[in-house]
């Protein structure tokens, strides 16, 4: 590890470097003394300084024994930035979990849960989200947790999608609503969750191979939860839980249920009466509906991720063709380009509907082979083609002359209005004839169903008894893919239903 510079050095006036201390993305941490002999610790700014400096500056004046004070914001002669920050003599809480790559023991999980849930508390009482919660940024000092690394602190009310969204936090404890630039609070809440996750295995939930890895398996995936101690499951259950609407109201109310997990009911005094307990009760199957505000951040980022997730699909296809030509680029254009209609079309049509109840199917049935027809009208437009009242209707617009135009475009595969109607009825039918918005539900059973693929394959196929034209198979497989990507780009949850307990007498 290569620093910038040694000890004895003084870059910054009235200050002596001892020894460097750390690295990361925003710069490099000094352990140095004043003049007068006070130690502090030195951060060099280098990278995204601006950031960095504004989340500084709303943390510059707080003051809690669970937080790391920043005591000053300097420039030295040459122009760079420098925090002078508070100087820990202790250890990074991602060592303390190193040393136990089994789990903590549960008295310190809870002693150092408790100190990290006060410090970001403070931060959200003063209206800061930190952003950037991890091991690496939580110290032990003397049996005392502090928070540090200000770098992404942002006001709550502060807006929600700006140029550093991208930047926010590290993928490890990267709660799912950032991908969309929702953030609030509940990131924190979420990255504090999977902290205890990893305090409680000594591994993260989620890991994989790329950040991109991991970032999906935020997205979709459930972390395993039979690692941890069953009295702590429900808890990181809730903590991590998808939809930033089920997780825990604050921080005071997560530190509260680790605080109790696991822990004997406290005995009431000699001579009480018992009073009988009735079973508890099964949390409902119906959740808290999600706000019209997080449905549309959710739709915005599924319609964000379908393009690199069908890209993905469409990459091994292209590969296979070693002498692709400007006809294979042309197919595969078309193919990502169908895929892609048909998946945003889903999920913009489905947003808002739920897979229970048969009542509105028809309904449902019809608009999406509308929404198909539609699909089908804009894959021939791109291919040239022009139905026959487009001259009328651009002089009726436009005025002037008559604009040519073919009825018919001399694109293979569109030669014939039979081939024009066939591919209408083709896209119209295949969206109808599939319950769509089952593989869209948040609830539906399993994060990915593979039934939901086969029957648009089988529909595609079957379809091809009427239309029988050279580009048939292409829309086929475009229905194949957008059955795979409308249920991996499409949030999922899933409904938990509690064993009922049998009924118990205790002392009250």
């Amino acid at each position: 590890m290569r620093f910038t510079w040694k000890t004895g050095d003084r870059p910054l006036e009235g200050y002596t470097i001892k020894r460097g201390i750390g690295q990361g993305g925003f710069g490099e941490v000094y352990y140095a003394v004043s003049d007068g002999g006070k130690e502090v610790a030195l951060k060099f700014l280098r990278g995204n300084i601006e950031v960095e400096l504004r989340g500084v500056s709303l943390c510059l004046n707080l003051k809690h024994p669970n937080l790391v004070s920043i005591y000053d914001v300097r420039t030295d002669s040459q122009g760079d930035h420098w925090v002078i920050m508070e100087y820990i003599v202790g250890e990074p809480l991602s060592a303390v979990i190193q040393r136990h790559p089994t789990g903590m023991p549960l008295d310190l999980v809870r002693r150092c849960f408790a100190g990290l849930a006060e410090g970001v508390a403070c931060l959200h009482e003063h209206g800061i989200v930190h952003r950037d919660l991890k091991p690496s940024n939580i110290f032990l000092e003397n049996g005392r947790i502090k928070v540090g690394d200000y770098g992404l602190s942002k006001f709550i009310n502060a807006s929600h999608g700006d140029a550093q969204t991208q930047s926010v936090g590290t993928v490890y404890y990267m709660a799912p609503e950032i991908s969309s630039g929702n953030y609030n609070k509940q990131i924190d809440i979420y990255a504090a969750g999977v902290i205890l996750y990893e305090m409680l295995t000594g591994h993260v939930p989620f890991d994989g191979e790329t950040a991109f890895e991991i970032l999906m398996k935020h997205l979709t995936a459930v972390p395993d939860l039979s690692r941890l101690p069953a009295d702590f499951r429900p808890v990181v259950a809730r903590a991590l839980a998808k939809n930033p609407a089920h997780r825990y109201a604050s921080m005071a109310e997560l530190a509260r249920a680790v605080e109790t997990a696991g822990q004997p009911a406290t005995m009431a005094p000699a001579g009480t009466a018992p009073r009988y307990l009735p079973p508890t009760e099964p949390l409902p199957m119906v959740l808290p509906p999600l706000s019209t505000a997080t449905q549309l951040g959710e739709l915005a980022g599924s319609l964000a991720l379908a393009p690199l997730v069908i890209a993905a699909m469409c990459a091994p296809v292209a590969a296979l063709k070693r002498d692709i030509g400007q006809a294979g680029l042309l197919w595969i254009g078309d193919l990502f380009f169908q895929t892609l209609a048909l998946t945003w079309v889903v999920l913009a049509a489905t947003k808002f509907w739920s897979s229970r109840g048969k009542v509105q199917s028809l309904s449902r049935r019809g608009v999406l082979a509308a929404l198909g027809a539609a699909v089908g009208l804009g894959a021939l437009w791109l291919k040239g083609w022009t139905p026959p009242w487009w001259g009328d209707l651009t002089v009726l617009v436009l005025g002037g002359e008559r604009l040519p135009g073919p009825t018919i475009s001399a694109w293979p595969g569109v030669t014939t209005s039979e081939d024009v109607i066939g591919r209408l009825c083709y896209f119209g039918l295949g969206l109808g004839a599939i319950r769509w918005w089952t593989m869209t539900d948040r609830h539906r059973s399993h994060r990915f169903m593979v039934m939901p693929v086969m029957a648009a394959g089988f529909w595609g196929l079957l379809l091809l008894l009427f239309w029988r034209a050279d580009e048939a198979m292409t829309s086929l497989l475009a229905f194949v893919l957008s059955a795979v990507a409308v249920q991996v780009v499409s949030p999922w949850e899933p409904l938990v239903v509690p064993v009922r307990r049998p009924a118990r007498i205790r002392c009250v």
